[in-house]
């Protein structure tokens, strides 16, 4: 075996395995809500402002499309994602 698969093995019987997942877990969904959210709906934002002032040159259609399909789909996902994170989160009572 090599140094590298000893130390991964020892490190892993040492710790208990459960808890390093949820804490892992927690500060994932943390830092998700905290930092990449916020990003995701810049970029949002700033793709369905694009997105809406082509819906001018578009006719039919693609300015429907453009002016509400797919804003409320990028809005509706994002709230949606920011749901699913907010009511992931765990709290304990004890």
């Amino acid at each position: 075996m090599s140094k590298w698969t000893e130390v991964r093995d020892g490190l892993v019987s040492a710790l208990d395995v459960n808890e390093v997942a949820e804490a892992a877990k927690d500060q994932l969904t943390a830092s998700l809500i905290n930092d990449g959210m916020p990003a995701i709906e810049a970029v949002a934002d700033k793709f369905v402002e694009q997105v809406q002032a082509q819906a001018a040159s578009e006719t039919g259609w693609n300015a429907i499309r453009d002016k509400f399909v797919l804003p409320l789909l990028i809005n509706g996902m994002i709230w949606l994602a920011k749901l699913v994170l907010n009511k992931s989160t765990t709290t304990k009572t004890e």
